[in-house]
């Protein structure tokens, strides 16, 4: 009996003794644009505070179930609460970081879409949930950005659905 409480103590110890990693806030600027490559897309990201952001995307991106494929125009909108980062060795530039938040965003009728489905589940489809995600903006202009989350959508008939939501994003930072 005494050396399982022995143990948790002399546990409970050391953690208060170990130093974590030192942690270095993340930078935001006041606004950036990025370019999309993989879904050809722009969006904007505005400051709201030390570690918040809004960010604002509108472009084209390819949606795929189990009827056929699609490509559809799309607007996304995300909130985001940067947090502190490890220690890096590259340097990055501002809005580089870990974040959690919250998507929204909107799926038009498609475009371009095969021949044999005359529709996506996800056209004209609205989506919403939290996501964590990370970004990256380097000395070069790269841009990279990936979040992913639980959500659930609305399509076109009212009927609700639950869905992954998320984003990766390749492409260059604009100032």
């Amino acid at each position: 009996m005494k050396k399982p409480v022995l143990v948790i103590i002399i546990l409970l110890a050391c953690t208060t003794l170990v130093k974590s990693q030192d942690r270095i806030p993340v930078e935001l600027s006041n606004t950036q644009w990025n370019l999309n490559i993989l879904d050809p897309s722009v969006s904007f990201e505005k400051s709201l505070g030390d570690h918040q952001s809004f960010t604002l995307a509108a472009g084209l991106t390819g949606l795929a179930d189990e009827d056929g494929a699609s490509l559809n125009p799309f607007v996304r909108g995300s909130f985001r609460n940067y947090y502190f980062r490890k220690k890096v060795k590259k340097e990055l530039n501002p809005n580089s970081g870990n974040y959690v938040g919250l998507l929204t965003g909107y799926n038009f009728d498609a475009i371009a879409d095969d021949i044999e489905v005359g529709t996506t589940r996800h056209s004209n489809s609205f989506f919403a949930g939290p996501v964590w995600g990370i970004q990256r903006n380097y000395k070069s202009g790269i841009h990279l950005g990936f979040s992913i989350g639980p959500g659930f959508g609305i399509d076109r008939d009212s009927d609700f659905y639950f869905t992954g939501i998320g984003a990766f994003e390749f492409g260059f930072a604009i100032r």
